[in-house]
């Protein structure tokens, strides 16, 4: 906390990362526009072990890295800014759920894609709630 240096004025000069709501909310967004494209390579109706579909399950698993290390640095930043337990946890959620489902999961499996039906909703709601509630501090 800084004030100024003349006598009749005061304010309150806050750390950069904690009252920035639209890069967080950036960040946020960008971590579920990039599960769902990472979703979206991974489905498989009919599976073939050509060099197509190993291909694609291969940048599909990429892209669910990035999109889990975007979630989790929201989450962080979430924790940081002040926001509600509930809001990190519900933006941590597409890295915990689907992240996992995907990594784990042999591949002609649809477990990531019902994950990804409780955990981006759930991203969701905790950027909604990030962006509507008082932070503390």
């Amino acid at each position: 906390m800084t004030s100024s240096q003349n006598g009749n004025e005061r304010y309150v000069v806050r750390p950069w990362w904690r009252g920035r709501s639209l890069p967080w909310a950036a960040l946020v967004v960008g971590a579920i526009i990039v599960t769902v494209i990472a979703l979206e390579r991974t489905t498989f109706f009919a599976y073939a072990t050509t060099p197509e579909f190993i291909e694609r399950l291969r940048v599909g698993r990429l892209v669910m890295l990035a999109g889990a290390v975007m979630s989790l640095a929201a989450a962080i930043w979430s924790q940081v800014r002040g926001n509600p337990l509930w809001v990190t946890v519900c933006v941590a959620s597409p890295a915990v759920l689907v992240g996992m489902a995907i990594m784990i999961m042999t591949v002609p499996s649809v477990t990531p894609q019902i994950a990804g039906l409780i955990a981006l909703p759930a991203a969701l709601a905790g950027l909604i709630g990030g962006l509507f509630t008082r932070t503390r501090g």
